[in-house]
């Protein structure tokens, strides 16, 4: 499928490599042994049923384990702030939305399979097209920018005695 010196290079993949192995990647490629599934009760209304049954369910992803993820990946979902993760190097996500405790794992592994793939996306490089326009842009941004200073400072010129009046 994708060559190992690949998946094991820091550097960032191609926006070509990295959208080949999004499409290719979904919950099956999560190996089952790398995640560990935790149970609990679940917080909110829900009556007797939230007192009696764990539905919520906790899902954590070892990231020292996780072989299978790019490396500079890796690097992304640790410096991510909006994710939960233990000292121990592990992703936590958490699930509470059904009473369900089957539909509340399948909650878990789907996000976790989006977060794995927006650690992978890579930017395209913009096309040539792109970048002429841009430069435009910032051509006539300047342009108006030196035409907006020399105005005020001949504004401020102008104000400026020019001797006395009496």
């Amino acid at each position: 499928m994708f060559v190992l010196r690949r998946l094991y290079s820091a550097k960032a993949w191609s926006y070509k490599e990295a959208t080949a192995w999004q499409q290719a990647f979904n919950q099956a490629a999560i190996p089952k042994d790398h995640v560990s599934i935790s149970f609990c009760r679940s917080s909110g209304p829900g009556g007797q049923n939230v007192n009696k049954v764990s539905t919520k369910v906790d899902l954590r992803l070892s990231l020292s384990k996780a072989n299978w993820i790019p490396e500079y990946a890796k690097e992304n979902l640790k410096n991510t702030s909006q994710l939960k993760k233990s000292k121990s190097n592990e992703l936590i996500i958490t699930s509470d939305k059904t009473r369900s405790q089957a539909k509340n794992i399948q909650d878990c592994y789907d996000k976790l399979v989006d977060v794995i793939k927006a650690s992978v996306a890579v930017n395209k490089e913009p096309d040539q097209a792109t970048l002429a326009r841009v430069e435009q842009l910032r051509n006539i941004q300047d342009k108006g920018r030196k035409e907006f200073k020399k105005k005020h400072s001949q504004k401020k010129t102008e104000r400026r005695s020019k001797g006395n009046d009496y």
